[in-house]
């Protein structure tokens, strides 16, 4: 009986709608923990709602954890639950929500040390979104990729943590104790020339005097590695930089530019390990990764292999059948040759420009001859994209025209241009029409750039390889928007609290930058990965004038260990290691794309060069019959082949074939010879195929061979 529900749990498990399913509730539990705020009042309906949501999805998670290892075993089995490294880590989630639950149904929350272990459960609960890799193949690749060629990297980062090291030890024994200094008004603190001075200012009852030491500062090697971390990111080095030129001594005032040979320390550690230990490490986590996805590519590259050699095969077909403009009238061969031609494309690049520079000249209060001028230019252009669709169209047939996603683009720009013009027409007080509809469609005039893409090669292939690298980089910015997430949850529990105001100012947070809900948390961890005045938000999560322990309601912080970790750690893992990669991923598709667009080039000539040479042993064949029906004169064959391959030699063909010369030793031994240097060179074949004895007018016997073409 056992036997048979665990076969029934470990099908029910491993179900596709069963994974779906869980999926689901992950995401709609995502959605939950974005809602998580501190400004949500305990006793609220909106409170109610999300610790019984907690619960539910506690309980789906327990109750799939439970079918996983009834079905497949924990340790022991076919395939045991412990035995992937994710399916560990779902456990440890779970396990750790369970234990959330517990604590919060049997012990009162209202006590401080049960509030915070409940925080330290909350922060724990913001890694639920990682149980979404284990169910993405793509995802789950791209990480299991990323942290194999993390592996390999020992050396790079025992280089880089030997330069951090041996520079914060430098900078403690240069600044140590010298950062140190007398805020307050410029009148009051002119003076002040140590810390003696200062604090007598601050005793004899002036106001807003006090000595105090910067947020980056050399005091130990703790402090120094986060300041030359700071450096290291390039984001407000510069002010570390004047600050340690200032810096006189322990207990002293600052002087500006007092030593300005210390100016050495911070450009060489920047060129050493700012530009190139990091830039380094970076290299080497990209090239790695790449060589690990090679490694798991291996079916992808079999698969492209084969669709190579069916394509290859497509084209050979295609390029022997006969045009499929064969069977077209005079009228529209001659449309067609026009359309497709290299003057026409000119031509409509022309009018595209013109278009563009029209579009250009709009501005704010224009006079009205400029703007009917504008307006007719527009019926103007509007018009010649009409009418060149509907030529292609004619020409190439609604199939095949509607068949290139360009000419879908260009059918698109044309409706939605025909379309304007009659919403412009139609706006008066009759027909009433929204003003932003007028407005969208004017918008939508800018697509008619795109049609220059369409003329550019190069453009084109770049867009084909943005479009096939779409999948990779489509898991990467899963990863990252994971990445935000974690950390945004996470940063709505740790800095939610914290206030900015006139008694508390800040430096990096604001309005427009701060960690009260999850939309904003978002955005400015964005801003941390664009690199704009992060180390200034983190001067404001270091700050020491909050408080910090449990029962903490307003203006609450953190230890000031943990806050250098959250920033760091999203520093790294955002701004040096994810965005490298994914600009990685698409310069590597560029070079492949580049490499298939010269491979086709190739195939293309090699292809036209076995259809002339079949074309030319067909055509000698021919004339063998002939001769052999008509018993014609040997010298009359030979001056027929000598005609074809002098034909052949000026037909116009690949670049690589075109060149070909003809190396005649004599009338039976024939060889077209190519151009030294070119690819794919043909192997000399000197097998002869002998012709049937042909008798001359004078009476001797000759055996005139085919010539024998190099293949």
């Amino acid at each position: 009986m056992f036997f048979r529900f665990r076969i029934f749990c470990g099908r029910f498990s491993d179900h596709k709608v069963f994974d779906y399913v869980i999926l689901f509730c992950i995401g709609l539990n995502c959605i939950t923990l974005a809602m998580e705020r501190p400004s949500v009042p305990p006793k609220s309906l909106e409170r109610d709602i999300l610790v019984v949501s907690n619960y539910i999805f506690t309980v789906i998670f327990a109750i799939e954890m439970g079918l996983k290892t009834v079905g497949h075993g924990v340790f022991v089995g076919e395939e045991p639950y412990c035995e992937s490294g994710w399916n560990i880590m779902d456990g440890i989630l779970v396990i750790i929500s369970l234990v959330d639950v517990f604590i919060a149904l049997v012990f009162p929350s209202n006590s401080p040390k049960i509030f915070g272990i409940l925080r330290v459960f909350r922060l724990l609960r913001s890694l639920r979104p990682l149980r979404v890799i284990n169910r993405a193949p793509g995802l789950k690749l791209v990480v299991e990729t990323l942290l194999t060629s993390l592996r390999p990297i020992g050396n790079i980062v025992l280089i880089s943590a030997i330069f951090f090291l041996i520079f914060g030890i430098l900078g403690v024994q240069l600044f140590k104790g010298t950062f140190w200094y007398c805020v307050g008004p410029p009148s009051l603190i002119k003076g002040v020339k140590n810390r003696t001075d200062c604090e007598n200012l601050r005793l004899n009852g002036a106001v807003g005097v006090n000595w105090i030491n910067r947020k980056y500062n050399f005091d130990n090697v703790g402090q120094a590695l986060m300041a030359l971390f700071v450096l290291s990111s390039k984001d407000g080095w510069v002010q570390i930089m004047y600050n340690g030129l200032d810096a006189v001594g322990v207990d002293l005032q600052p002087v500006e530019n007092f030593n300005e040979w210390r100016l050495l320390f911070f450009i060489s550690f920047l060129l050493l390990v700012g530009f190139f230990v990091l830039n380094m490490f970076v290299g080497v986590v990209v090239e790695n990764f790449h060589r690990c996805r090679e490694e798991q590519e291996a079916e992808e590259r079999a698969r492209r292999a084969v669709k190579r050699a069916e394509r290859l095969e497509r084209k050979r077909q295609k390029m022997r059948a006969p045009p499929y403009y064969a069977n077209y009238s005079r009228i529209r061969l001659y449309q067609h040759n026009v359309v497709t031609s290299k003057y026409f494309d000119l031509a409509i690049a022309l009018v595209i420009g013109l278009n563009v520079v029209t579009m250009a000249m709009e501005y704010y209060l224009m006079p009205n001859e400029l703007l009917y001028a504008l307006k007719i230019f527009n019926y103007f252009f509007t018009a010649v994209f009409f009418f060149e669709a509907f030529f292609k169209l004619v020409a190439l047939g609604i199939k095949r025209y509607i068949s290139d996603r360009w000419n879908q683009l260009d059918v698109a720009i044309v409706v939605l241009s025909v379309v304007g013009i009659i919403l412009e027409e139609m706006e008066n007080d009759i027909i009433p029409i929204n003003p932003t509809i007028i407005r969208v469609m004017r918008v939508l005039r800018i697509a008619r750039i795109l049609k220059l893409l369409k003329m550019a090669r190069g453009i084109r292939a770049l867009l084909d390889t943005v479009f096939q690298a779409l999948p990779q980089v489509t898991n990467l910015g899963t990863l990252f928007f994971l990445l935000f997430f974690i950390f945004s949850t996470l940063g709505v529990e740790l800095f939610g609290r914290l206030e900015c105001d006139d008694q508390h100012p800040c430096e990096g947070l604001g309005e427009h930058a701060h960690f009260r809900n999850f939309g904003m948390a978002f955005l400015t961890l964005f801003r941390v990965a664009t690199g704009d005045n992060w180390n200034g938000i983190m001067k404001d999560a270091l700050r020491e004038d909050c408080r910090s322990d449990d029962a903490c309601i307003t203006n609450c912080c953190v230890s000031p260990i943990i806050a250098p970790i959250y920033f760091v750690i999203f520093v790294l893992l955002a701004q040096f290691t994810l965005v490298n990669v994914v600009v990685a991923v698409l310069m590597r598709h560029l070079q492949e794309s580049n490499q298939i667009m010269r491979d086709d080039v190739l195939l293309d000539e090699e292809i036209e060069r076995e259809l002339h040479l079949e074309h030319i042993r067909q055509m000698n064949r021919h004339d063998a019959e002939s001769l052999r029906r008509q018993s014609c004169a040997p010298s009359e064959m030979h001056d027929n082949i000598d005609d074809r391959q002098r034909d052949f030699l000026v037909k116009p063909g690949p670049a690589s074939f075109r060149q070909a010369r003809i190396e005649s030793e004599s009338m039976d031994d024939i060889r077209v010879v190519p151009p030294r240097g070119s690819l794919n060179a043909p192997k000399q074949d000197n097998t002869a195929r002998s012709w049937p004895n042909l008798t001359t007018a004078g009476g001797q016997h000759r055996t005139p061979s085919i010539p024998a073409v190099t293949d």
